[in-house]
């Protein structure tokens, strides 16, 4: 099966760069047809607040300032009709895609019917706190208009 890559997506980085044990920056680049788009502004990242502290929650982050842990989001709109029907979570190790997680909106209502999630918090349990982490991160990221 062929993956294809999305047209425009969301690629989150938390770092540990204090050595602490835990995230303490995450950054945030929009990206087009795999390029670089822009960085985060101010405004974007107030806007990404709660985005930010459910992601760091997902315990995904790297050491130092490596950037080779990421998630990448980014939604679908198979109808054509400008409103997102599938919105995909693709935690990244390098290249790789080490998990994934999916938000559905089945009827094409706005609403979120079905949440595919592994154990995106690392916390060992595939639960119901995953799909509410899940449902969290994509109604933020639905909320920056991609």
């Amino acid at each position: 099966m062929e993956v294809i890559a999305p047209a425009r997506y969301l690629k989150v980085i938390a770092q540990n760069s204090t050595g602490q044990g835990h995230a303490d920056t995450v950054l945030y680049q929009f990206f087009e047809h795999d390029h670089l788009q822009r960085v985060a502004a101010d405004a974007d990242l107030r806007r990404l607040k709660i985005f930010g502290k459910t992601y760091l929650k997902c315990a995904w982050f790297n050491a130092g300032e490596s950037e080779e842990r990421h998630l990448r989001i980014f939604s679908q709109n198979r109808s054509a009709d400008g409103s997102p029907e599938t919105v995909r979570l693709h935690f990244h190790e390098g290249s790789l895609i080490t998990y994934k997680a999916a938000a559905h909106d089945l009827d094409n209502d706005g609403g979120l019917e079905v949440i595919l999630s592994s154990d995106v918090d690392n916390d060992g349990r595939a639960d119901r706190t995953d799909r509410r982490r899940v449902a969290s991160l994509v109604r933020e990221f639905l909320k920056l208009g991609f």
